[in-house]
């Protein structure tokens, strides 16, 4: 009984993956190549990203407010001011768009040519409440 308890105090996380992928025939697109992960806390909107090539950076996946279709795809800083109003400077580094005709969001960093997709499923294995949280994002931008 007292484990059910603690599960219910426990934050659920959701795990999303992240991939390459090459229009198919019938221009779905096939994933050829899982590249990463992205969490997202139960209650929140905001997605932290992981991508395994850059295994000590994290992304953060912030809706528009403007276009709940959209995104910004930022980085974090500390900001080393202890008088400063916000703990953390926020960096734009590429935009993303929802198609919710794939199941997708296509991730689109400055600096790579190609784009990234996200299903926006989350892996059937990853609805836990025992998955380690990625990193708590107390104030976004």
């Amino acid at each position: 009984m007292e484990n059910a308890h603690q599960n219910n105090d426990q934050s659920k996380f959701y795990r999303f993956q992240v991939f390459l992928g090459e229009p198919g025939v019938s221009g779905k697109v096939a994933k050829t190549k899982s590249v990463g992960m992205a969490y997202l806390k139960e209650g929140q909107n905001i997605y932290t990203l992981r991508l395994w090539t850059f295994l000590l950076e994290r992304y953060y996946l912030l809706q528009n407010n403007n276009d709940a279709s959209k995104y910004f795809i930022m980085t974090r800083e500390p900001n080393k001011n202890p008088g400063a109003r916000n703990r953390y400077f926020w960096n734009i580094v590429g935009n993303a768009a929802v198609d919710t005709t794939q199941g997708l969001i296509a991730l689109h960093f400055d600096l790579f040519p190609k784009p990234l997709y996200l299903n926006i499923y989350p892996e059937a294995s990853a609805y836990s409440a025992s998955l380690a949280a990625p990193e708590e994002l107390t104030d976004a931008a």
